[in-house]
């Protein structure tokens, strides 16, 4: 048996025994350090001297990887009135991967007239889909503070419209949407759209350090 050595090679089965199946017939036992392997994936397999296989690891793609974090912070206000049109926030857009599944999440910042509140949803690539929650204040709070009753609406598309509510251009409300991302065969800008979810002529503002994040798990 020859030395030591190294090539590629491409995932065509995970097994359950900690091993993967090259398209081209070697079993290889994965190290600890590659977790969530998936069929097709482009690794690294590296042969001992006496002829055991190991897989060490998925290598780089255009795309990104299980396990990556995908994030997007608003680096400065965003302020909007008379307007019931959703538009894309400049800020909260990523790009994702065909044939992936992301865990998504955001914190969302805001003040905004009480007969204003706001209202979002999300811009997908075709053949996306998944499920996303509006956790925020419901949109009959009344004007002048910061309390009122939650509201927690769950829907089936990303693209269907949710609203949450505003106290006024002094009080900052606060909502944390969560959702998952199933996207299809054709990866994409993903990106958060936002209103007012009745037409105001007082600003209601998108503050800075708002944030969305996904994290792919498949």
């Amino acid at each position: 048996m020859r030395g030591a050595d190294w090539r590629l090679a491409v995932v065509q089965t995970v097994n359950s025994d900690g091993t993967v199946l090259t398209t081209d017939g070697i079993t290889a036992r994965r190290l600890e350090s590659y977790r969530s392997p998936t069929v097709s994936d482009q690794i690294v397999i590296t042969i001992s001297g006496s002829g055991n296989w190991l897989a060490a690891g998925r290598t780089a793609t255009a795309g990104d990887s299980v396990g990556t974090t995908l994030f997007a912070r608003k680096t400065a206000n965003t302020a909007r009135n008379t307007t019931t049109t959703l538009a894309d926030d400049p800020h909260l857009t990523v790009a994702v991967t065909a044939n992936s599944i992301y865990m998504l999440s955001l914190t969302l910042f805001w003040t905004g007239p009480n007969a204003g509140a706001l209202k979002g949803a999300f811009a997908v690539p075709s053949g996306t889909a998944g499920r996303w929650s509006l956790y925020g204040p419901d949109v009959s709070m009344t004007a002048g503070g910061n309390t009122a009753q939650v509201r927690a609406d769950s829907v089936g598309a990303l693209t269907t419209v949710l609203a949450a509510g505003s106290s006024d251009t002094t009080h900052a409300m606060t909502a944390q949407p969560t959702g998952l991302v199933v996207v299809g065969g054709t990866g994409g800008t993903f990106t958060f759209q936002w209103a007012q979810n009745t037409s105001n002529v007082s600003d209601t503002t998108l503050f800075a350090h708002s944030w969305m994040s996904l994290t792919r798990v498949a």
